[in-house]
């Protein structure tokens, strides 16, 4: 099996993110997907806004996490998935527009730990602002079928 074959597909990073209940609640989409890179959208909604009609600090946070653990998941072998350990998010504007749009990508691949970044930006009429940066750490592991389970 080729490399590129090993790894995760965009149907199959799609479906790992639908599977995550915030991801859904949030309105979370994939916008683009490379090996090591994966940019998600995040739609504003006034019911997470604050103060009124911006993204809070935290909801940059979010959609930079996504995009930068979901970068580092695209180069996981078929078979694993990660978590988030930790993430940093430095503001660096208003997030006040229409969504996020935030660019991950894989700074270390490792076997246990992985590293991403994400440039998150506030996107009005298609017009995109840098607001924030993000850097997080995934524990990565093999998923493991129960021991009763038919082969």
């Amino acid at each position: 099996m080729g490399e590129a074959e090993q790894h995760l597909s965009r149907t199959e990073l799609e479906s790992f993110l639908a599977a995550l209940a915030f991801v859904r609640e949030f309105g979370i989409e994939i916008f683009s997907v490379a090996p090591g890179e994966v940019a998600i959208e995040l739609p504003f909604d006034e019911r997470f806004s604050g103060p009124p009609g911006q993204f809070p600090a935290s909801m940059v946070g979010v959609a930079g996490d996504v995009a930068a653990v979901s970068s580092c998941l695209s180069l996981l072998p078929r078979g694993w998935a990660l978590a988030t350990l930790d993430f940093t998010i430095k503001m660096t504007g208003v997030a006040k527009g229409e969504k996020l749009r935030a660019r991950g990508r894989v700074l270390q691949a490792g076997r246990t730990n992985s590293v991403g970044a994400a440039d998150v930006y506030v996107v009005s009429a298609e017009r995109e602002a840098l607001c924030g940066t993000v850097l997080a750490t995934t524990r990565n592991f093999e998923i493991k079928s129960p021991p009763n389970a038919a082969a």
